[in-house]
C-alpha cells in the first residue's frame, strides 16, 4: 500500500507541473551570480559564486540541462604552525560542470517556483590545517551532487529573474592525512537573469 501511495503523490506532482497549457518544448538558459556558504565546518568560509544553466524543458515541466557553477571561499584565520604562527585564512573552491534535471511548477503564472537535483565533476581546491596545525594546499577532483530549490519571476513571455538556493555534497574534499572525506554540506544562494525560448 505504501508503494502505491508514493507512486500517487509522484503523479500528482508530476499533474501540478503539468498545469500549464502543453504548448511544446522549450529551451532554458540562466546566468547568476550570488555567495557559497558553509555553515556546519569549523571553517566557516564564505565567498562569490558563479552559476551557468542551458536546458531543455518537456511539456510536463520536466528539463534536463548542462550547469557549470564556480566559488572560491574564504573562511576563518588559524595560526600555521610551520610559519611561526602567522595567521592564515582557509579556502574551500571549487569548479563543477555537470547535468541538472529540473521540474517546474506552475508554468502559466508569474512566478514558477522549481525543484532540481544535479550531479557534476567538481575540481576542488582546500587551504586548509592539518592534525598538527601545518597548512596545506591540495587539489582534488571528485563526484559531487546538490538538490536546489528556485522560482523565476518572469518579466515577459521569454525573460525573467530567477532566484536559488542549493545544498551541495562533496564539491570539495579533504584529504589531510591520508583521510579522504568530503567537506561539510556547502549552500549556494543564487540570483541572475532567465530566459525561455
Amino acid at each position: 500500500m505504501k508503494k502505491v501511495s508514493k507512486w500517487v503523490a509522484l503523479l500528482g506532482v508530476l499533474g501540478v507541473g503539468t498545469q500549464a497549457v502543453a504548448d511544446g518544448w522549450h529551451g532554458y538558459g540562466s546566468l547568476g551570480a550570488g555567495i557559497t556558504l558553509d555553515h556546519l565546518s569549523d571553517f566557516r568560509a564564505k565567498g562569490p559564486a558563479l552559476h551557468g544553466y542551458l536546458g531543455v524543458e518537456s511539456p510536463p515541466g520536466l528539463s534536463l540541462g548542462l550547469l557549470a557553477e564556480v566559488s572560491e571561499t574564504w573562511g576563518s584565520k588559524l595560526r600555521d604552525a610551520s610559519r611561526q604562527g602567522q595567521l592564515e585564512r582557509t579556502q574551500l573552491d571549487y569548479k563543477a560542470v555537470g547535468i541538472e534535471v529540473r521540474l517546474r511548477f506552475f508554468r502559466d503564472r508569474m512566478f514558477t517556483p522549481w525543484v532540481g537535483a544535479r550531479l557534476s565533476k567538481s575540481w576542488g581546491s582546500t587551504l586548509t590545517p592539518d592534525a598538527m596545525g601545518k597548512f596545506l594546499r591540495e587539489n582534488v577532483d571528485t563526484t559531487s551532487m546538490a538538490f536546489r530549490v528556485g522560482v523565476d519571476g518572469w518579466l515577459s513571455e521569454r525573460w525573467g529573474i530567477s532566484a536559488a538556493t542549493a545544498f551541495q555534497f562533496c564539491d570539495v574534499k579533504l584529504t589531510k592525512d591520508s583521510v579522504d572525506e568530503c567537506a561539510k554540506l556547502l549552500q549556494s544562494v543564487i540570483l541572475g537573469p532567465v530566459v525561455r525560448f
